[in-house]
């Protein structure tokens, strides 16, 4: 694997570990999105532009993820997360707390003592209500830098307070994701700026002379009881080894 392909790699998993984060619920929420990715082009590799619907299902201490024909399963009752494959029925598992350093292939190690991560979080001020709620804009800017390369990333947080979210719960298990990290550190009193839950979301990252954007917006919440089985595994998958390099969006 090119060691611009792991770098890219990192960098997104360390932006699912923001979307990831789960939000605890008294009681079984539904939150469901819709997702523009825009076409994307680097290292002669393309991806088409694609527009997916994303549902969360939030309960408690654990949380369900559907996008396209991946399913995240974060269970703290089970200090687990599970990635589920269902183009090919299989899934892998992840122990938590999440510490990369037992995940990542020994070449990712090596690079990842290499990368140099700052950030910055502003609330600008600016206000406007999405789709019923009402959102502050917060402006989170990054710099991820390794080996000569550099890779500004540039997120708008559009966050509101008025979804029923357990917000101080929400903010304990997104410090604990980021502090796992000693890189990391100077994020996690960053991010604790944001106040609510992020019903919008614009993201762009540059590298390479390549950008790659998308935009996530929650279009309802609800509160009801999850079907059977929602926060299990499916039957008949088979088990495979994590790869960290596969869970792109």
């Amino acid at each position: 694997m090119k060691k611009s392909s792991i770098f890219v790699s990192l960098i997104l998993l360390l932006v699912l570990s923001f979307v990831f984060t789960p939000a605890p619920a008294q009681a079984d929420q539904v939150i469901k999105a819709k997702r523009h990715t825009d076409a994307f082009s680097m290292m002669g590799q393309s991806q088409p532009a694609k527009d997916e619907e994303v549902t969360t299902w939030l309960v408690k201490n654990m949380m369900r993820r559907d996008e396209g024909e991946t399913t995240t399963l974060v269970r703290y009752d089970l200090n687990k997360i599970y990635w589920i494959d269902h183009s090919k029925k299989t899934y892998s598992e992840i122990g938590l707390p999440l510490d990369m350093e037992t995940v990542l292939p020994p070449e990712a190690k090596q690079m990842l003592d290499q990368i140099e991560v700052s950030s910055s979080v502003t609330d600008t001020g600016e206000t406007k209500t999405i789709n019923n709620w009402k959102c502050k804009k917060y402006l989170v800017e990054m710099s991820v830098s390794m080996m000569g390369m550099s890779m500004p990333i540039k997120m708008d947080f559009w966050a509101s307070k008025d979804l029923g979210i357990d917000e101080d719960l929400y903010k304990k298990f997104y410090a604990e994701t980021l502090s796992l990290n000693p890189m990391f550190q100077d994020m996690v009193e960053e991010f604790k700026k944001i106040e609510g839950y992020p019903v919008r979301t614009d993201f762009s990252m540059s590298m390479m002379g390549a950008e790659q954007k998308y935009w996530e917006e929650v279009v309802s919440v609800e509160n009801m009881g999850a079907p059977a089985g929602t926060y299990d595994l499916p039957e008949g998958y088979k088990k495979t080894e994590f790869n960290p390099f596969e869970q792109q969006r």
